[in-house]
């Protein structure tokens, strides 16, 4: 279970880090409008947290 965690949390602070410069350099390429920036940031912080969150999903 330790270990689960561990390489769930390495592989959220990878995407943490990773997938926001990605999303930016997508989103100035095909010139999105700044909601839109806005918006994709969000959903990319939720998805860099998707390894440790399905973690939960079994759990009562």
């Amino acid at each position: 279970m330790a270990t689960n965690l561990v390489i769930r949390l390495g592989a959220t602070a990878v995407l943490f880090f990773t997938l926001p410069s990605a999303v930016e350099r997508l989103a100035s390429y095909w010139q999105f409008s700044p909601v839109f920036e806005g918006i994709v940031a969000i959903a990319t912080c939720f998805g860099a947290c998707l390894p440790v969150l399905t973690m939960f999903k079994n759990s009562d």
